[in-house]
């Protein structure tokens, strides 16, 4: 007989699968998204905006996607999973979904922005609001640490300074994030 999985090994699971999302959801590596230092606190934001229920709901959807997008080897950890067939089973099980729908929009927003926007009130009146759930910055790290700026290849203005005379060079996208789009 085996003893149920302690508090912390849950914590430690739901974290992982957190991270799992984030990298799905924003096309971000994992690495990248540790290297914020903000993904522990961005699990608790979006925990505390939304309610455990919906946090498990959305990351027991996004394990069916990964699991549907990995085909009939039902093999998880087969890399990289088919990008199209994720995407489709994204936008199937999660996006197209009325109560996790926004909620990934916004841990989309968070990764990149910074702030978790409140979520819209034909969402709060069915599912509950609650109060951490305002438009708000984490912390004040969140918007340097915001992949916007990584993704277009800019410094946050105000913050991280880029270093004298940096302004006079373009900022630079890098070419996964165009997809298609001609330089």
């Amino acid at each position: 007989m085996t003893a149920p999985p302690s508090e912390e090994y849950e914590e430690f699971e739901e974290f992982e699968e957190f991270l799992r999302l984030s990298v799905d959801l924003t096309a971000f590596e994992e690495t990248e998204l540790l290297g914020t230092g903000l993904a522990r606190r961005y699990l608790a934001k979006v925990r505390a905006a939304c309610g455990d229920e919906i946090v498990t709901a959305l990351l027991d959807a996004h394990r069916a996607a990964r699991a549907d997008a990995a085909g009939d080897a039902g093999r998880l950890d087969r890399i990289p999973l088919d990008r199209a067939l994720l995407d489709r089973a994204l936008r199937h099980r999660i996006f197209s979904d009325d109560r996790l729908g926004p909620v990934a929009r916004n841990v989309i927003k968070l990764w990149y922005a910074g702030m978790w926007y409140a979520l819209p009130p034909e969402w709060t009146d069915r599912y509950g609001a609650h109060a951490a759930g305002e438009t708000s910055t984490v912390t004040a790290a969140s918007y340097q640490e915001g992949l916007l700026w990584r993704a277009i290849g800019a410094n946050p203005p105000g913050a991280k300074g880029p270093g004298y005379g940096s302004w006079a060079q373009p900022p630079r996208i890098e070419d996964r994030y165009l997809k298609g789009a001609t330089k």
